[in-house]
């Protein structure tokens, strides 16, 4: 008994530890990508801030006599079009990504659900109850 009590432990801190080595694997892999996409990202950030106010500055210049305000306001108006457009892109990955940890925590339910199909049914207080009601009734002696 208690050498059988001992083994299901030490299969429960089994499974235990492999789902934690498999969090810490994702949760690394994720910090990780996070990291690469921001340096990235800052990068384009920066170079592509540069050169839409050097494109501004030398169509302006090229205009000043004819145009100036009419090329500053459409300048203008195409970078609210590409702001409104990255902001969208953003809304629409931030609400389509899976949620942190989805693999860990379908290995969770899977473990559950064979956990659940191996253990036998518990019995309840009305199954107690049933079997009073059989006795009382003199059903069983």
């Amino acid at each position: 008994m208690f050498e059988s009590l001992r083994q299901l432990l030490s299969q429960l801190l089994t499974l235990l530890q492999v789902r934690v080595e498999l969090l810490t694997t994702e949760l690394s892999g994720e910090i990780r990508r996070i990291a690469v996409v921001l340096v990235w990202a800052a990068v384009a950030l920066l170079f592509g801030a540069l050169a839409m106010l050097m494109v501004t500055v030398t169509i302006i210049v090229a205009l000043w006599e004819q145009h100036r305000v009419l090329a500053a306001a459409l300048i203008t108006l195409g970078f609210f079009l590409v702001a409104a457009l990255a902001l969208w892109q953003v809304l629409r990955r931030v609400r389509g990504r899976k949620p942190l940890l989805a693999a860990s925590l379908e290995e969770l339910r899977r473990d559950r659900a064979a956990i659940d199909a191996a253990a036998p049914p518990r019995a309840t207080a009305r199954d107690a109850r049933d079997v009073r009601d059989v006795r009382d009734e003199g059903g069983l002696r």
